[in-house]
C-alpha cells in the first residue's frame, strides 16, 4: 500500500466552512475514483509553539492510500482530479506539501509484561522464607532450574547464576536478589540476561495469613530482547519470542510456586512429627 500524505496550510480569510466543504469534496473525489482505497482527514492540533515555528505549520493534513505506485499514478493524472486543483485554486488560498510514502507503523518502547501468581502454602511463614532464602536449594526442588551457584552474597542481597530449562533449552542467566527480612520479600533482576529475554525482574512474598498459613506470591515484569535484523535470539519474531517468553513465565511460575508450597509443607509435616 501506498499512502500519500498532505499537509494544508489554509490562509485565515479561508472560513472553517469553506475547509470542511473543501475536504467533503476531497474525499468524494478520492473515494469515487476506484484507484483510492482508503481517505481521512484532519485538523491540525495546535500547540502554542506553533506560532512560532520557523517553515510550514500546517491547519490541517489529510491522507489517501492506494494498493500501490501505478495506482497512484493514474489517480495523480485523472482530469477531475486537476480541474478540483483549479477550482479550489481559484476559490481559496492555501500552501500544500505532500510525500508518498509506504504505510508507517509507529513504534514505541516495548511493552513491560507484568504477572502475578499466587498459592497459599500450609506452613508457618518462617519456614516458607527459609525456603525461598535458600537459593542454592532451587535445583533441588523447581524443576526447572538445574543449577543455582551463589557468586556474591550478603544479609542483604545475593547474586546467583542461575540454569534453568526454558522451553525445552537450558538457558543461564545471572540475578541479583534484594533480601528484605523484615517485610519477608525477596526484589530479584536479571543482570544477565538469557538469549530471548530483554527485561526480567520481579519479586516474592510471603504473607503470613496465620500461624499455620502463608499466602505466597510471585511476581513478574518483563519484555523479550529487541530484535536484530527482525529476529530476536536470531531466529524468532518479536511477537514469536513474546509469546514464548509468555508461556515459559506462566510455566515456570506454577511449578515454582507448587514446589516451594510442597517443600514448606513437607518441612513442617516434619518438624510436626519429631515433635
Amino acid at each position: 500500500m501506498i499512502v500519500h500524505t498532505l499537509i494544508y496550510r489554509f490562509a485565515d480569510s479561508v472560513s472553517e466552512e469553506e475547509q470542511k466543504q473543501f475536504f467533503a469534496e476531497l474525499r468524494e473525489l478520492t473515494l469515487e475514483s476506484g484507484l483510492v482505497k482508503a481517505f481521512d482527514c484532519k485538523p491540525h492540533v495546535w500547540l502554542p509553539v506553533d506560532e512560532k515555528s520557523p517553515g510550514m505549520t500546517g491547519t490541517a493534513i489529510a491522507q489517501y492510500a492506494c494498493e500501490d505506485v501505478e495506482a497512484m499514478q493514474q489517480f495523480s493524472e485523472l482530469p477531475h482530479v486537476h480541474a478540483f486543483i483549479g477550482r479550489w485554486r481559484s476559490r481559496v488560498s492555501y500552501d500544500a506539501a505532500y510525500a508518498n510514502h509506504e504505510e508507517m507503523v509507529l513504534v514505541g518502547p516495548p511493552v513491560l509484561r507484568h504477572t502475578e501468581h499466587t498459592v497459599t502454602v500450609d506452613a508457618p511463614v518462617d519456614v516458607v522464607w527459609d525456603v525461598l532464602v535458600d537459593v542454592e536449594g532451587y535445583a533441588r526442588i523447581f524443576p526447572p532450574t538445574q543449577e543455582a551457584k551463589i557468586l556474591d552474597e550478603s544479609p542483604e542481597h545475593q547474586t546467583v547464576r542461575l540454569v534453568v530449562d526454558v522451553n525445552g533449552q537450558i538457558q543461564s542467566w545471572v540475578s541479583r536478589r534484594d533480601i528484605d527480612r523484615q517485610r519477608r520479600v525477596i526484589t530479584y533482576l536479571q543482570l544477565e540476561h538469557a538469549p530471548l529475554i530483554g527485561h526480567m525482574g520481579g519479586d516474592w512474598r510471603a504473607l503470613p495469613l496465620d500461624e499455620k498459613t502463608t499466602q505466597l506470591v510471585l511476581t513478574h515484569d518483563f519484555r523479550p530482547r529487541q530484535p536484530v535484523e527482525g529476529k530476536v535470539a536470531g531466529k524468532f519474531s518479536y511477537e514469536e519470542a513474546d509469546e514464548l517468553l509468555q508461556g515459559a513465565v506462566e510455566r515456570n511460575s506454577v511449578a515454582d510456586l507448587g514446589a516451594v508450597k510442597e517443600e514448606a509443607e513437607r518441612r513442617t509435616a516434619g518438624a510436626a512429627r519429631a515433635s
